[in-house]
Order: C-alpha cells, then sequence, then structure tokens
C-alpha cells in the first residue's frame, strides 16, 4: 500500500489549528473566572449591605428618642403637614434605607414607644412615611391622641429581632407599653395578639376603651401581626414611676428634687 505524505503546507496549517484550540479555551476558563469572582464579589457586598443599614437604622433612631428631643420639640412637630397615606409603604430594603437622603433631625417626632421587656425604645413620628418607619413608627390617622380612642402606629418588619418593630413577634399577654409625649406618659398592657390579612383595616378603628394598636409585618411580609394593649394608668411626666422612665432613658427630665 502506498503512503501518502503531507506537504509542508498541510503540516504548518494542521500545526496551527491545533494551537488555535487551547487559546479559545483558556479565554473561556478566563471568562468563567471573571464571572465567578465577579459573583463572590457581589455576595460580600450583599452580606454588608445588612450590617451597614442596621447600623443606619439604629444611628437615625438612637438620634430621635423622647430621651434626644424636647417637649417644645414635640409641641411643633404636631403642627408639620404630612402624609397619613399608609397603603404604599412596602417593605424594610437595605438599598432604600441606605440611599434615602432624609436628614433624622426633619423628622417629625411626636413621641415614644417602649416596651421595656422586648427592649423597644423608638420615636414617634406624625404621619405615614417610608422614612419614619425606617427610623421608628409612624402614626396612622391625624386626629389620633395618646390615652384616648384606638391609638395606631406601625413600623418595619427585619429579620434582626431588636429592630424596629420586629420584637412585636415575641410580644406575650400582659407586658407593658409605655407612650410618652414628654408631658405625660401613658401606661398600656398587653391584651390582644393576633396575626390578621392586610385588608384587616378595622383593627386601627376607633375603640371606647382606650387603645394601643401596634401593626408590623409577620415573618413572611404576607400578614400582619398587631399587639393591642388597653390603657392602665397615666402618670404626668414628673410623676411617672421610674420604670416607665427608665423605658425611655428619659431620667434627665425629672426634676431634682431638693
Amino acid at each position: 500500500m502506498s503512503q501518502k505524505y503531507k506537504s509542508r503546507a498541510e503540516i504548518h496549517n494542521s500545526s496551527r489549528r491545533s494551537r488555535k484550540k487551547p487559546r479559545k479555551k483558556r479565554g473561556f476558563r478566563r471568562f468563567l473566572n471573571f464571572v465567578g469572582i465577579l459573583l463572590i464579589l457581589t455576595g460580600v457586598g450583599l452580606l454588608l449591605l445588612d450590617p451597614i443599614k442596621n447600623h443606619f437604622i439604629r444611628e437615625r433612631t438612637n438620634m430621635n428618642t423622647v430621651a434626644n428631643v424636647s417637649r417644645d420639640d414635640i409641641v411643633r412637630n404636631n403642627g408639620a403637614n404630612v402624609s397619613f397615606d399608609w397603603t404604599n409603604i412596602s417593605a424594610l430594603d437595605a438599598r432604600q434605607v441606605l440611599m434615602s437622603n432624609v436628614n433624622p433631625e426633619d423628622l417629625p417626632v411626636i413621641g415614644g414607644v417602649a416596651m421595656p421587656e422586648l427592649g423597644m425604645n423608638l420615636p414617634i413620628y406624625k404621619g405615614a412615611s417610608q422614612e419614619g418607619m425606617f427610623y421608628g413608627a409612624g402614626t396612622l390617622y391625624p386626629e389620633q391622641e395618646m390615652g384616648k380612642s384606638n391609638y395606631s402606629i406601625a413600623s418595619h418588619h427585619s429579620i434582626h429581632k431588636d429592630l424596629l418593630f420586629a420584637p412585636l413577634l415575641h410580644a406575650e399577654y400582659g407586658q407593658k407599653i409605655y407612650l410618652t409625649d414628654l408631658e405625660k406618659i401613658y401606661e398600656y398592657e398587653v391584651t390582644n395578639i393576633e396575626t390578621i390579612s392586610p385588608d384587616r383595616v378595622d383593627v386601627t378603628y376607633p375603640t371606647e376603651v382606650p387603645t394601643i394598636t401596634m401593626i408590623t409585618c409577620d415573618s413572611g411580609l404576607v400578614n400582619r401581626v398587631i399587639v393591642q394593649g388597653t390603657l392602665k394608668e397615666t402618670y404626668t411626666i414628673n410623676d411617672a414611676p421610674k420604670e416607665s422612665l427608665d423605658a425611655f432613658k428619659i431620667k434627665q427630665t425629672v426634676p431634682e428634687q431638693n
């Protein structure tokens, strides 16, 4: 059988083709490596985003707790022109919190809410705004008053059990809820805990018995958790018991006794 020999040109072309294939493979590997690194960096960024968001919320919430505002501030803020449209409030989002340009000092603080057994001490803002619920609780109706009818407030749920209204998921019957406008402190006792559908706005309607209604999302961000309490005692700020003052960290507002 005769043997067919390749010409030099054929050998050269074959060699070139064999050298090109590894280059394509190396290029594809580099692309995969780039995508892998990008995904890792994105994952790290997302992991860092959440603690940064939590720091923002804690820092800005603490700026507006009632220990850091005056009664004059609250009186002035009660006259603020705000929205009570709470139907457009969306779930807590890290990017929204970090991109929010609102100055916490511009938010209209009108009081505070505290549940010492849950470690909660938050400012209450007039109206229902996304920014207000980033850094405290918002009121749902313009005519509501502490210590009268149904005082309804809402805030965000967080996966961190000590942030905003997330502690409500651990509320128990009989626990104390305090409200203050720095003129008086109102002591309520938890009498109702429910998970309801988002359309149950009836829980915020006026009541004959003075009530507080606190609303947040459940852990699945589908339904709503409400914690309600009935009014037990009302104190002037100067005559309030120590435990109620401690709940708000406002001991400095009580004049020293001679």
